[in-house]
Protein backbone atom coordinates (compact mmCIF):
# COMPACT_ATOMS: atom_id res chain seq x y z
CA UNK A 1 0.00 0.00 0.00
CA UNK A 2 1.51 3.17 -0.96
CA UNK A 3 1.57 6.30 1.85
CA UNK A 4 1.16 9.47 1.40
CA UNK A 5 2.38 12.01 3.58
CA UNK A 6 2.70 15.79 2.51
CA UNK A 7 4.01 18.63 4.26
CA UNK A 8 4.26 22.17 3.13
CA UNK A 9 5.33 24.32 5.24
CA UNK A 10 5.45 28.23 3.84
CA UNK A 11 7.49 30.81 5.70
CA UNK A 12 4.27 32.43 6.88
CA UNK A 13 2.94 29.63 8.55
CA UNK A 14 6.36 28.79 10.19
CA UNK A 15 6.73 32.31 11.29
CA UNK A 16 4.72 34.24 10.92
CA UNK A 17 5.52 37.75 12.35
CA UNK A 18 8.37 37.97 10.04
CA UNK A 19 7.06 38.02 6.45
CA UNK A 20 4.87 40.99 7.30
CA UNK A 21 8.12 42.78 8.96
CA UNK A 22 10.21 41.67 5.99
CA UNK A 23 7.89 43.22 3.33
CA UNK A 24 7.86 46.24 5.43
CA UNK A 25 11.34 46.54 5.70
CA UNK A 26 11.78 46.06 1.99
CA UNK A 27 9.36 48.58 1.08
CA UNK A 28 10.74 50.91 3.09
CA UNK A 29 13.94 50.78 1.62
CA UNK A 30 12.53 50.44 -1.82
CA UNK A 31 10.91 54.00 -1.16
CA UNK A 32 14.18 55.67 -0.26
CA UNK A 33 15.70 54.51 -2.82
CA UNK A 34 12.63 55.58 -5.26
CA UNK A 35 12.92 59.06 -4.31
CA UNK A 36 16.63 59.47 -4.56
CA UNK A 37 16.81 57.96 -7.92
CA UNK A 38 14.13 60.19 -9.22
CA UNK A 39 16.25 63.03 -7.43
CA UNK A 40 19.25 62.04 -9.34
CA UNK A 41 17.15 61.73 -12.25
CA UNK A 42 15.75 64.88 -12.22
CA UNK A 43 19.45 66.63 -11.85
CA UNK A 44 21.10 64.66 -14.31
CA UNK A 45 19.05 64.63 -17.10
CA UNK A 46 18.60 69.21 -16.59
CA UNK A 47 22.35 69.36 -16.06
CA UNK A 48 22.63 66.74 -19.18
CA UNK A 49 20.40 68.33 -21.18
CA UNK A 50 21.81 72.03 -20.45
CA UNK A 51 25.20 71.30 -20.41
CA UNK A 52 25.92 69.61 -23.39
CA UNK A 53 26.67 66.23 -22.48
CA UNK A 54 25.30 63.30 -23.95
CA UNK A 55 27.28 61.02 -20.93
CA UNK A 56 25.18 62.58 -18.42
CA UNK A 57 21.84 62.45 -20.36
CA UNK A 58 22.31 58.69 -20.65
CA UNK A 59 23.20 58.37 -17.20
CA UNK A 60 20.19 60.62 -16.32
CA UNK A 61 17.95 57.92 -18.48
CA UNK A 62 19.54 54.93 -16.59
CA UNK A 63 18.09 56.90 -13.21
CA UNK A 64 14.87 56.95 -14.69
CA UNK A 65 15.27 53.38 -15.74
CA UNK A 66 15.95 52.67 -11.47
CA UNK A 67 12.99 54.69 -10.62
CA UNK A 68 10.48 52.63 -12.93
CA UNK A 69 12.74 49.35 -11.17
CA UNK A 70 11.84 50.41 -7.63
CA UNK A 71 7.94 51.07 -8.76
CA UNK A 72 7.72 47.56 -9.90
CA UNK A 73 9.52 46.56 -6.28
CA UNK A 74 7.17 48.54 -4.71
CA UNK A 75 3.79 46.49 -6.51
CA UNK A 76 5.73 43.38 -6.40
CA UNK A 77 7.33 42.77 -3.36
CA UNK A 78 3.99 43.21 -0.96
CA UNK A 79 2.61 40.59 -3.20
CA UNK A 80 5.48 38.09 -2.82
CA UNK A 81 5.27 38.12 1.25
CA UNK A 82 1.62 36.50 1.29
CA UNK A 83 0.51 33.21 2.30
CA UNK A 84 0.22 30.34 0.59
CA UNK A 85 -3.95 30.20 0.00
CA UNK A 86 -6.36 28.06 -2.68
CA UNK A 87 -5.01 30.19 -5.63
CA UNK A 88 -1.43 29.95 -4.68
CA UNK A 89 -0.82 26.33 -2.69
CA UNK A 90 2.90 27.30 -3.15
CA UNK A 91 2.69 31.06 -1.97
CA UNK A 92 3.47 34.19 -4.10
CA UNK A 93 7.43 33.96 -4.22
CA UNK A 94 7.38 34.20 -8.32
CA UNK A 95 6.17 37.55 -7.91
CA UNK A 96 9.64 38.66 -6.73
CA UNK A 97 11.36 36.72 -9.19
CA UNK A 98 8.87 38.60 -11.85
CA UNK A 99 10.03 41.45 -10.86
CA UNK A 100 13.49 40.91 -11.16
CA UNK A 101 12.57 40.06 -14.39
CA UNK A 102 11.04 43.04 -15.67
CA UNK A 103 13.45 44.81 -14.03
CA UNK A 104 16.12 43.42 -16.00
CA UNK A 105 14.53 43.33 -18.97
CA UNK A 106 13.86 47.38 -18.60
CA UNK A 107 17.61 47.69 -18.13
CA UNK A 108 18.55 45.08 -21.08
CA UNK A 109 16.02 47.80 -23.39
CA UNK A 110 17.52 50.82 -22.45
CA UNK A 111 21.12 49.79 -22.33
CA UNK A 112 20.20 49.05 -25.64
CA UNK A 113 18.84 52.52 -26.90
CA UNK A 114 22.16 54.17 -24.52
CA UNK A 115 24.15 52.38 -26.83
CA UNK A 116 22.75 53.35 -29.86
CA UNK A 117 22.73 56.89 -29.27
CA UNK A 118 26.54 56.77 -28.62
CA UNK A 119 27.00 55.10 -31.65
CA UNK A 120 25.43 57.50 -34.03
CA UNK A 121 26.96 60.64 -31.87
CA UNK A 122 30.32 58.92 -32.49
CA UNK A 123 29.40 58.00 -36.13
CA UNK A 124 28.72 62.23 -36.41
CA UNK A 125 32.03 62.76 -35.36
CA UNK A 126 33.93 60.44 -37.10
CA UNK A 127 32.36 61.97 -40.35
CA UNK A 128 33.47 65.73 -39.12
CA UNK A 129 30.84 66.80 -36.44
CA UNK A 130 31.96 69.23 -34.39
CA UNK A 131 30.36 67.85 -30.68
CA UNK A 132 29.20 70.69 -28.29
CA UNK A 133 31.28 70.72 -25.32
CA UNK A 134 30.25 69.88 -21.30
CA UNK A 135 29.62 72.41 -18.97
CA UNK A 136 32.07 72.50 -16.36
CA UNK A 137 29.17 71.92 -13.42
CA UNK A 138 28.48 68.98 -15.38
CA UNK A 139 31.40 67.69 -13.75
CA UNK A 140 29.93 68.51 -9.99
CA UNK A 141 26.88 66.71 -10.99
CA UNK A 142 28.55 63.55 -11.80
CA UNK A 143 30.74 63.48 -8.30
CA UNK A 144 27.78 64.23 -6.42
CA UNK A 145 25.47 61.12 -8.29
CA UNK A 146 28.36 58.90 -7.97
CA UNK A 147 28.42 59.38 -4.12
CA UNK A 148 24.82 59.05 -3.87
CA UNK A 149 24.64 55.91 -5.56
CA UNK A 150 27.83 54.49 -3.75
CA UNK A 151 25.43 55.54 -0.33
CA UNK A 152 22.21 53.15 -1.69
CA UNK A 153 24.29 50.35 -3.02
CA UNK A 154 25.43 49.76 0.95
CA UNK A 155 22.28 50.54 2.28
CA UNK A 156 20.54 48.36 0.21
CA UNK A 157 22.88 45.69 0.34
CA UNK A 158 22.71 45.43 4.14
CA UNK A 159 18.81 45.88 4.11
CA UNK A 160 18.84 43.15 1.59
CA UNK A 161 20.60 40.53 3.35
CA UNK A 162 18.25 41.37 6.35
CA UNK A 163 15.55 40.46 5.15
CA UNK A 164 16.82 37.73 2.74
CA UNK A 165 15.91 39.80 -0.18
CA UNK A 166 17.43 38.88 -3.75
CA UNK A 167 16.04 40.89 -5.61
CA UNK A 168 17.13 43.92 -3.30
CA UNK A 169 20.57 42.60 -3.22
CA UNK A 170 20.25 42.71 -6.97
CA UNK A 171 18.78 45.99 -6.67
CA UNK A 172 21.77 46.83 -4.66
CA UNK A 173 24.53 45.28 -7.29
CA UNK A 174 22.63 47.29 -9.36
CA UNK A 175 23.38 50.76 -7.67
CA UNK A 176 27.02 49.38 -7.42
CA UNK A 177 26.98 49.26 -11.31
CA UNK A 178 25.46 52.92 -11.14
CA UNK A 179 28.23 54.38 -9.22
CA UNK A 180 30.84 52.60 -11.37
CA UNK A 181 29.66 53.22 -14.81
CA UNK A 182 29.70 57.02 -13.62
CA UNK A 183 33.32 56.73 -13.69
CA UNK A 184 33.32 56.40 -17.58
CA UNK A 185 30.62 59.41 -17.50
CA UNK A 186 33.03 61.42 -15.23
CA UNK A 187 36.24 60.78 -17.68
CA UNK A 188 34.20 61.82 -20.78
CA UNK A 189 32.81 65.11 -19.25
CA UNK A 190 36.52 66.11 -17.65
CA UNK A 191 38.41 65.01 -20.95
CA UNK A 192 35.30 67.09 -23.23
CA UNK A 193 35.29 70.17 -21.06
CA UNK A 194 39.32 70.57 -20.24
CA UNK A 195 40.92 69.54 -23.20
CA UNK A 196 39.01 70.71 -26.50
CA UNK A 197 36.99 69.74 -29.72
CA UNK A 198 39.60 66.71 -30.09
CA UNK A 199 38.89 65.00 -26.99
CA UNK A 200 35.17 65.45 -27.42
CA UNK A 201 34.50 62.28 -29.01
CA UNK A 202 35.37 60.84 -25.38
CA UNK A 203 31.32 62.24 -24.32
CA UNK A 204 29.65 59.83 -26.38
CA UNK A 205 32.35 56.94 -25.74
CA UNK A 206 31.59 57.25 -22.38
CA UNK A 207 27.61 56.98 -22.90
CA UNK A 208 28.78 53.55 -24.69
CA UNK A 209 30.57 52.20 -21.75
CA UNK A 210 27.87 53.12 -19.34
CA UNK A 211 25.71 50.97 -21.63
CA UNK A 212 27.76 48.12 -21.36
CA UNK A 213 27.73 49.02 -17.15
CA UNK A 214 23.88 48.53 -17.78
CA UNK A 215 23.88 45.81 -20.00
CA UNK A 216 25.90 43.00 -18.31
CA UNK A 217 24.81 43.37 -14.52
CA UNK A 218 21.23 43.04 -16.18
CA UNK A 219 22.17 39.56 -18.41
CA UNK A 220 23.26 38.47 -14.84
CA UNK A 221 20.16 39.05 -13.19
CA UNK A 222 18.21 38.11 -16.27
CA UNK A 223 19.64 34.63 -16.31
CA UNK A 224 18.74 33.36 -13.15
CA UNK A 225 15.44 35.35 -12.95
CA UNK A 226 14.28 33.26 -16.21
CA UNK A 227 15.64 30.17 -15.17
CA UNK A 228 12.91 30.65 -12.25
CA UNK A 229 10.03 31.37 -13.92
CA UNK A 230 11.06 28.28 -15.87
CA UNK A 231 11.34 25.77 -12.73
CA UNK A 232 15.01 25.28 -13.00
CA UNK A 233 16.17 22.77 -10.05
CA UNK A 234 18.49 24.14 -7.03
CA UNK A 235 22.18 23.82 -7.75
CA UNK A 236 24.11 20.48 -8.29
CA UNK A 237 25.89 20.64 -4.58
CA UNK A 238 22.42 21.86 -3.21
CA UNK A 239 20.27 18.78 -4.63
CA UNK A 240 23.20 15.86 -3.52
CA UNK A 241 23.64 17.41 0.24
CA UNK A 242 19.25 17.93 0.69
CA UNK A 243 19.98 14.09 -0.79
CA UNK A 244 22.10 12.90 1.90
CA UNK A 245 19.77 14.46 4.55
CA UNK A 246 16.99 12.91 3.36
CA UNK A 247 18.89 9.56 3.00
CA UNK A 248 19.92 9.94 6.78
CA UNK A 249 16.72 9.90 8.42
CA UNK A 250 15.84 6.76 10.22
CA UNK A 251 13.03 4.50 8.69
CA UNK A 252 14.51 5.64 4.87
CA UNK A 253 15.47 2.59 2.77
CA UNK A 254 16.20 4.71 -0.06
CA UNK A 255 15.17 8.22 -2.18
CA UNK A 256 13.44 7.07 -5.10
CA UNK A 257 13.23 11.08 -6.13
CA UNK A 258 14.27 14.06 -5.29
CA UNK A 259 12.84 17.13 -7.40
CA UNK A 260 13.90 21.02 -6.07
CA UNK A 261 12.91 24.46 -7.16
CA UNK A 262 13.11 27.80 -6.13
CA UNK A 263 9.72 30.08 -5.36
CA UNK A 264 10.67 33.45 -4.56
CA UNK A 265 12.13 33.10 -1.00
CA UNK A 266 10.97 29.83 -0.64
CA UNK A 267 13.06 26.72 -1.22
CA UNK A 268 10.65 23.71 -2.32
CA UNK A 269 11.40 20.24 -1.98
CA UNK A 270 9.32 17.03 -3.05
CA UNK A 271 10.85 14.19 -1.90
CA UNK A 272 9.48 10.61 -2.97
CA UNK A 273 11.30 7.91 0.14
CA UNK A 274 11.04 4.29 -0.12
CA UNK A 275 10.50 2.84 3.32
CA UNK A 276 9.84 -0.79 5.10
CA UNK A 277 7.07 -2.93 4.03
CA UNK A 278 3.94 -3.07 6.77
CA UNK A 279 4.44 0.28 8.22
CA UNK A 280 1.97 2.03 9.01
CA UNK A 281 -0.31 5.35 7.91
CA UNK A 282 1.41 6.85 10.80
CA UNK A 283 4.35 5.47 11.11
CA UNK A 284 5.20 6.68 7.68
CA UNK A 285 3.79 10.18 8.51
CA UNK A 286 5.99 10.39 11.12
CA UNK A 287 9.13 9.68 8.61
CA UNK A 288 8.22 12.27 6.57
CA UNK A 289 7.64 14.57 9.27
CA UNK A 290 11.33 13.66 10.06
CA UNK A 291 12.45 14.44 6.34
CA UNK A 292 10.73 17.81 6.75
CA UNK A 293 12.30 19.06 10.16
CA UNK A 294 15.64 17.76 8.47
CA UNK A 295 15.67 19.73 5.79
CA UNK A 296 13.81 23.27 7.64
CA UNK A 297 17.23 22.73 9.35
CA UNK A 298 19.41 22.55 6.87
CA UNK A 299 18.01 25.65 4.72
CA UNK A 300 15.88 27.49 7.50
CA UNK A 301 13.40 29.51 7.69
CA UNK A 302 12.52 29.45 3.76
CA UNK A 303 11.61 25.83 2.95
CA UNK A 304 8.32 23.81 1.80
CA UNK A 305 8.76 20.30 1.62
CA UNK A 306 6.22 16.95 0.32
CA UNK A 307 7.48 13.28 0.75
CA UNK A 308 5.89 10.55 -0.65
CA UNK A 309 6.40 7.44 0.94
CA UNK A 310 5.98 3.72 -0.59
CA UNK A 311 7.44 0.17 0.04
CA UNK A 312 10.94 -0.22 -0.59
Amino acid sequence: MKLHASHHRPLSQSLPDEPGASARAIRRVVKIGCAVNALLMALKLTAGYLGHSDALVADGFHSLNDVAADLIMLVFIGISYRAADARFAYGYGKFETFSSFLMSTLLIVISVMIGAEAVESIVGYARGETLPQPDIWTFVVVLFCMACKEGLFRFYSHAGRKADSKALVANAWHHRSDALASVATLVGVTFSHFFGPAFRILDPVASLVIAVFIFIPALRLFRPAFAELMERSLPARDVENARGIVAAVDGVRKVTYLRTRRNGHHLIFDVGIGVDRGLTVEQGSEIAAAIERALTAAYCPHVMVSVTTSPA
